[in-house]
């Protein structure tokens, strides 16, 4: 289950991605074989590149139980009232992104046995980032009107044209420092000639080490990030059908995508022929000779191999199915993703543009952090403490009156979160875990 081949190891055409009614998933497989094919020496740097990140990945004797977290920014580039997501979307597909990769998501309990024992948390977590690139406070949405209609990815030409969003210039928004946020474009994703729809696509991660110059300077830093078609976003979107396509509104589109972003291949290994030759380097998603296709099809197993000889891994979130039956990361892909964030994306979860700037001026002490029932706070003057979660919405809101008080939060889910306390002289925040 680790054989490797070329990542561009197919020629290229559209119908390669593509699944019922004529949709192209993802357009990860279409982007980077544009690449390859204007820049010589891309498509060998880029398998060799997967090659050792594998080897270092699997190289750590342990697996660190730090959880990472992510600034995220998201800009809705909008035409018209149905493309401008509103804010209750993006706050639904941040609970369910945060979901899926601590394996917090409802749907957990319908992976299949025989995958149990390696479905994963991968411990990370993703943060509406509440300060800009200038050090004003935000709250993670960027939205920018456009006179275009839409961004069109035309597969016929050389280059990526749906770049044209991550630019002012071309009527987009301007990238985020890019090492320092995770930028996600929300917009209306076309494809030239009418010839189907693609939900999303990332760039993988480019190597910043030694020894990894020259030809994956092709991806360029304001380039790095997340596309996603407007209609995938989140699972309450009101817009979720205006793209014909039943099965992609559960919000699982940037789940997949996130993941090209961190590094991971889709579980058929990008091959489209003869795909059980191929395999995307993991150990524990099973070797597959295709996409399950939007099928749902759980009966699959298109590649037989000696010994434990197991079904395809359907609801893995690098496959392409229904955004219902997708559920689980594997261990290995854990990994592989946290690998990148340490040595290829670092400054993503050492940056501090998730934190709200303190005043120093006021008094604000919350304890125990850890916390499992209730908070202790101390504070100087009455004033208002706030909890708020990683989607970016506000969970707890209480006044304290005193210069001692609690508050309860044993309600809330275990995971991270922001406590801001307000009052005349200002504002202050600091992170807490619930447990």
């Amino acid at each position: 289950m680790t054989r490797l081949l070329p990542l561009f190891s197919v020629i290229f055409a559209f119908s390669f991605c593509a699944k019922a009614q004529d949709a192209i998933y993802c357009g990860f497989d279409i982007a980077l074989q544009k690449l390859a094919e204007r820049n010589p020496g891309f498509q060998s740097q880029c398998t060799e590149h997967y090659h050792n990140a594998l080897r270092g990945m699997r190289e750590r004797s342990d697996r660190a139980s730090t959880v990472y977290e992510v600034p995220v920014v998201f800009h809705v580039v909008w035409n018209t009232d149905e493309q401008n997501v509103p804010d209750s979307v993006i706050l639904n597909q941040m609970e369910i992104l945060n979901q899926d990769y601590r394996r917090l998501n409802p749907d957990a309990v319908n992976t299949r046995e025989e995958f149990l024992d390696v479905a994963a948390d991968t411990e990370i977590e993703f943060v509406l980032a509440t300060v800009d690139p200038e050090g004003n406070p935000t709250d993670g949405i960027n939205r920018v009107e456009t006179d275009r209609e839409s961004f069109e990815f035309d597969i016929f030409s050389n280059d990526i044209t749906v770049d044209e969003v991550k630019f002012s210039e071309t009527g987009g928004s301007d990238a985020w420092d890019p090492a320092n946020y995770m930028n996600i474009w929300v917009c209306n994703v076309t494809i030239a000639g009418g010839l189907g729809q693609i939900f999303g696509f990332a760039y993988p991660p480019s190597p910043e080490v030694p020894n990894w110059e020259g030809t994956f300077d092709a991806i360029e830093d304001d380039v790095q990030g997340v596309v996603v078609h407007y209609t995938t976003v989140g699972s309450n979107n009101p817009a979720g059908l205006d793209d014909n396509f039943e099965g992609n509104e559960g919000g699982r589109t940037l789940t997949h995508e996130v993941g090209h972003y961190l590094g991971l291949r889709h579980t058929w290994g990008d091959a489209f022929f003869n795909g059980c030759s191929a395999d995307d380097g993991f150990i524990d998603t099973p070797n597959i000779s295709a996409s399950n296709n939007f099928t749902c099809d759980f009966e699959l197993n298109t590649c037989e191999e000696d010994g434990d000889d197991l079904p395809d891994q359907g609801e893995n979130y690098m496959d392409y199915n229904q955004d219902a039956c997708l559920n689980m990361f594997t261990q290995e892909q854990a990994d592989m993703m946290r690998f990148v964030l340490e040595e290829f994306r670092p400054e993503l979860i050492d940056f501090e543009g998730v934190n709200v700037s303190e005043a120093e001026s006021i008094a604000f002490e919350v304890y125990p952090n850890p916390v499992s029932d209730v908070l202790n706070v101390r504070c100087e003057s009455s004033g208002w403490v706030t909890v708020i979660d990683l989607s970016g919405r506000r969970v707890v809101e209480q006044r304290v009156n005193t210069k001692a008080d609690q508050v309860d939060v044993r309600t809330l889910p275990a995971g991270s979160y922001i406590v801001q306390f307000t009052s005349a002289a200002g504002s202050v925040a600091t992170r807490i875990v619930k447990q």
